[in-house]
């Protein structure tokens, strides 16, 4: 007889996207080793989805949409069939619902549900779908949340009730970024946790197992958002100073740079074999910032525009680890000198990392 928890987790697991795929793994892989039985909701938020499909000749509307999908189509599908792939090959994916009708069948196969972790409760992304605050179930003991993200600075004051009501019911919540506890403080009058994202809960030895290995020059990796100028100019001075290529995860730097290679259709797995392989990342993304963290990298990281507002969560990870000296301001590449010093940084990650697997365990 099996009398292990079943969890079900909901997330953004369809998305095209490193950080989002790769903590949805990480979740579920620790739930199995506190001895649950997880399963990732195969729910399909219809907004999302139309972010993160394959690219068709007949989703072109006029010229410039057309010259956008011959130019990025084969690379772009390319890398969308390695993300299904490895959906398919590491996902304990259930089978698919598309509205809280459908979910509604979920709440007698679960014992508990998990939302999160990633910008869940992002109205700005999902145009605040109701699912990821798990309505769903009739049982309130049942509803939990690992590492939310509210993912805005602020919730409007025309949005608050309805935050309130959605939240007010949960058993367990826990979140990602100390704003986001602040978020649920003024909303609910509710002090509640800050745990690290899943993809810190996994040991550095868990993630090389997967990671696949793809260069054998010794390189630089940028993984950055678009095309920061100041990134790439860092990357060019401490490649000369060291005579190491630059690499770069992205399709947005427009201009042909000498000694540079542009990596466009990495799935996951590739994804992490960069990481494994570099001499240095510099980022301005929060999952490469805390892939680099526990992979223990030499790394570098720029805040994104205030206007983006997600740059507390970056704050956040870099004062935890005592790192906020790896923010980088200019283009100076004298302080690539400067080396981490992983010792006292894996120390505190192991203590954060029991601290969160303490709270995570007692949902389960």
């Amino acid at each position: 007889m099996n009398n292990k928890t079943k969890v079900g987790i909901i997330t953004f697991h369809r998305a095209i996207n490193y950080g989002a795929v790769l903590q949805v793994f990480a979740l579920q892989e620790k739930l199995s080793e506190l001895g649950a039985e997880p399963y990732v909701l195969d729910y399909r938020n219809s907004t999302l989805e139309q972010h993160h499909k394959k690219m068709k000749l007949s989703d072109s509307r006029g010229i410039k949409e057309f010259i956008i999908f011959m130019m990025l189509k084969k690379n772009y599908n390319k890398k969308f069939n390695a993300f299904r792939e490895f959906s398919s090959k590491y996902l304990n994916v259930s089978g698919p619902y598309y509205n809280l009708k459908d979910l509604e069948k979920a709440d007698v196969i679960y014992d508990k549900f998990i939302t999160g972790s990633d910008q869940v409760w992002n109205y700005t992304i999902n145009n605040l779908d109701h699912a990821y605050f798990l309505p769903f179930t009739k049982d309130n003991s049942k509803k939990n949340s690992y590492a939310a993200s509210f993912g805005v600075n602020i919730i409007p004051e025309e949005k608050k009730e309805e935050y309130y009501m959605l939240l007010k019911d949960f058993n367990t919540l826990l979140v990602r970024e100390n704003q986001g506890a602040e978020i649920i403080d003024q909303l609910l009058n509710k002090n509640v946790g800050v745990v690290l994202d899943p993809t810190l809960l996994i040991t550095k030895d868990k993630w090389l197992e997967i990671a696949k290995d793809s260069v054998n020059d010794r390189y630089i990796l940028v993984y950055a958002f678009g095309g920061s100028k100041n990134i790439m100019e860092f990357a060019k001075k401490v490649a000369n100073k060291k005579g190491y290529k630059i690499i770069v995860i992205s399709s947005t730097y427009k201009s042909i740079i000498q000694n540079v290679e542009y990596v466009k259709t990495a799935g996951p797995e590739q994804f992490l074999g960069l990481f494994k392989n570099a001499e240095y990342v510099i980022t301005n993304s929060f999952h490469g910032t805390v892939f680099s963290i526990n992979l223990n990298k030499q790394f570098f990281t720029e805040f994104l525009p205030d206007s983006v507002g997600t740059n507390s969560r970056m704050e956040d990870v870099l004062e935890l680890f005592n790192l906020k000296d790896r923010q980088l301001l200019n283009s100076d590449s004298s302080i690539a000198e400067r080396l981490i010093d992983y010792k006292k940084v894996n120390q505190i990650l192991e203590i954060e990392r029991d601290k969160s697997i303490f709270l995570l365990k007692n949902i389960i």
